[in-house]
């Protein structure tokens, strides 16, 4: 099983989570793409940067390990933008860059700034859209594409996408997420915990994809786990305190936070089972407040 941190903040905190990712054998720093942070108003002057901007920096600043966006929303940026925006980041970061889209699914980040938020089934028929034209200028672009909503003229694209920059899609849903994963991407990343719907969308996957001549083998299959972790059971409570200490909220973090604060050993047991299901890689969601959790994560998980 191949670990990964996802983390988001200030660059000075990526970069040292990243860091410390890439001397303890994990395989990647992933970063949200937010513009606003929590669900209430109350939350909402967290620090939320570009997290495009600053994935092309840590692309310079890190080795080794992939730089993910996990995931970028179809309603933020033309298609355009996406495929210019990860094939320069990719060079930046000698080929190591994951372009992740999704439907988007924060109402008031959309209402805040004023983005276009069309009902669900509309914003799947532009994450296709956009898959479809990221994919066709990653692999043709002199070949042009056209749909409805979008086009490109074909031409000698410069500089190329190289053959293995990935493009991956984020989201749980039954049936349109995996057989869009199936159709045009590289990394799958199932946002779903039970093993049986695991499967059960892996098997929409695998069908789909050789439906339309895909190898879906070729196709890394990742999800993203909350963690938080403690050596023994008698430190939860410790840790939950200064989490709550550190985030505000009182009861109600202490409640939303105590499900995802296990020992080491039971969040390890949980990514044995992540594999038994199918999934190759694990996204641990342990270190946007934590950098002291990183290292400690890294050892019980890698």
């Amino acid at each position: 099983m191949d670990i990964g941190m996802q983390s988001i903040g200030s660059y000075d905190h990526l970069l040292k989570v990243a860091k410390i990712t890439q001397d303890n054998g994990g395989v990647a720093i992933a970063v949200a793409d937010h513009y606003l942070y929590g669900d209430s108003h109350e939350d909402y002057s967290a620090v939320a940067y570009d997290t495009l901007i600053q994935a092309a920096a840590l692309g310079r600043d890190t080795r080794d390990i992939d730089i993910v966006m996990l995931v970028s929303p179809v309603t933020f940026r033309h298609p355009a933008v996406y495929a210019k925006s990860a094939i320069s980041i990719d060079e930046l970061s000698g080929g190591r860059f994951v372009l992740g889209l999704g439907t988007g699914w924060h109402d008031d980040e959309h209402a805040y700034f004023g983005f276009d938020y069309p009902p669900l089934k509309e914003r799947f028929e532009m994450l296709e859209d956009q898959l479809g034209y990221v994919r066709a200028y990653f692999d043709d672009p002199e070949g042009g594409y056209k749909s409805d909503r979008w086009q490109f003229k074909g031409y000698d694209a410069q500089p190329r996408a190289r053959a293995d920059l990935r493009l991956m899609i984020g989201g749980g849903g039954a049936v349109k997420t995996p057989t869009l994963a199936a159709k045009y991407c590289d990394e799958f990343n199932l946002y779903h915990h039970k093993p049986e719907g695991i499967m059960e969308r892996l098997a929409v996957a695998r069908k789909a994809a050789e439906s339309v001549g895909r190898d879906f083998d070729e196709v890394l299959i990742s999800t993203s786990m909350p963690a938080l972790g403690v050596d023994s059971a008698a430190e939860v409570e410790d840790l939950l305190e200064e989490v709550v200490a550190v985030r505000g909220g009182g009861d109600e973090t202490r409640d939303g936070m105590r499900p995802f604060i296990k020992t080491w050993a039971e969040h390890a047991e949980k990514v044995e089972q992540l594999e038994a299901a199918g999934i190759q890689r694990v996204y641990i969601q342990a270190a946007a407040h934590f950098e002291s959790q990183v290292e400690p994560c890294l050892r019980a998980l890698v």
